[in-house]
């Protein structure tokens, strides 16, 4: 793939037997910001540390500007920085802490006024968080003070686990902001995962999907874990949920399978018939993001999480009832 930063060839990853990358082949290009998304358990952290040459794969090849590298070489030490779900701060003062990088990298030039930039782009005054230590920030600043650690190594791929987790609105607006500008001076990357759909769909240029440590083709709206049953009247297979609600499905290739709908096939309102499949759902959450003319609408039908997107004209409200309806030929099993 032209211009891409990182190539995965065939990359596999275990844990105790487990496979946390299964197989996994993919593109991440340069110069752009990359969100990484997928349930828990579906081998983003892992791909990650991949990704910061912090861990080596089993099999296949993690290649850098087209070569392979492996963990702490040279080629791409220091220019890869990441920070994980949930980052370490040492008991030091707010300074420290932020000028820690520099000192291992002995680079010991305007370290004052670059520790003072650096808290700057998080929203985080000098004067009043340079001398705090751990224990005297809130969740979201100890947040902010991690990634300005990072920021100011001033690297080329800057990789971030779920940067926002448990932080108030506030510090997640700041770590957008300074994420974003970090993206927008030439030459930089930025990959990051998180578990707020909306957010991460904003902030990104483009998208990864990952299931059972494979990337796949597009965001899924709905996923259906087995097993699976057939209706002894109408011969049609269907998942039932724990209140008793019934979702149609195709005859599922083996008891273990997972039934999908791309996001983008799901629709609100329509019948349901033999191309059809359809089902009442819960509204719980709408998001309508300011300058974007679609959505994003989480539900709950017969008890399973489902994502879609629609126009923001006819977006329901939390609360409602909604039919929700997706061509039977749509569906995947993974």
């Amino acid at each position: 793939m032209d211009g891409a930063l990182y190539t995965l060839d065939q990359v596999s990853r275990c844990y105790d037997q487990s496979r946390a990358l299964d197989r996994c082949t993919l593109s991440i290009p340069k110069g752009r910001v990359t969100g990484i998304a997928g349930p828990n358990g579906s081998g983003k952290s892992t791909l990650l540390k991949l990704l910061s040459f912090i861990e080596p794969p089993d099999e296949g090849r993690v290649l850098f500007e087209g070569r392979e590298e492996r963990p702490f070489s040279p080629a791409v030490r220091y220019r890869v920085t990441l920070m994980p779900q949930t980052p370490f701060l040492m008991n030091r003062s707010v300074f420290k802490n932020v000028s820690y990088g520099l000192n291992v990298k002995k680079d010991r030039t305007d370290v004052a006024q670059r520790v003072s930039a650096a808290l700057s782009q998080v929203g985080l005054d000098f004067d009043k968080f340079a001398g705090r230590h751990r224990h005297e920030l809130s969740g979201g600043e100890a947040q902010r003070v991690a990634l300005a650690a990072r920021l100011i190594l001033d690297p080329e791929v800057l990789i971030l686990d779920e940067p926002t987790a448990s932080v108030d609105a506030a510090s997640s607006f700041l770590i957008r902001q300074a994420i974003l500008a970090f993206a927008s001076k030439p030459g930089k990357t930025v990959i990051l995962t998180s578990h707020d759909a909306a957010w991460l769909a904003d902030v990104s240029d483009e998208m990864l999907f990952f299931f059972r440590g494979k990337s796949v083709e597009e965001k899924m709206g709905l996923m259906l874990f087995g097993p699976f049953e057939r209706d002894p009247h109408s011969g049609a297979w269907l998942k039932r949920g724990e209140d008793g609600g019934v979702i149609a499905v195709s005859e599922p290739p083996d008891p273990d399978a997972v039934a999908a709908v791309p996001e983008r096939l799901l629709q609100l309102g329509g019948d349901a018939n033999d191309q059809h499949a359809g089902f009442d759902a819960e509204v719980r959450e709408v998001a309508r993001r300011k300058g974007h003319s679609k959505a994003q609408v989480t539900l709950i039908g017969a008890g399973f999480p489902i994502t879609l997107s629609c126009p923001v004209s006819k977006a329901p409200e939390p609360g409602d009832i909604v039919r929700v309806t997706y061509p039977l030929s749509s569906l995947q099993w993974l």
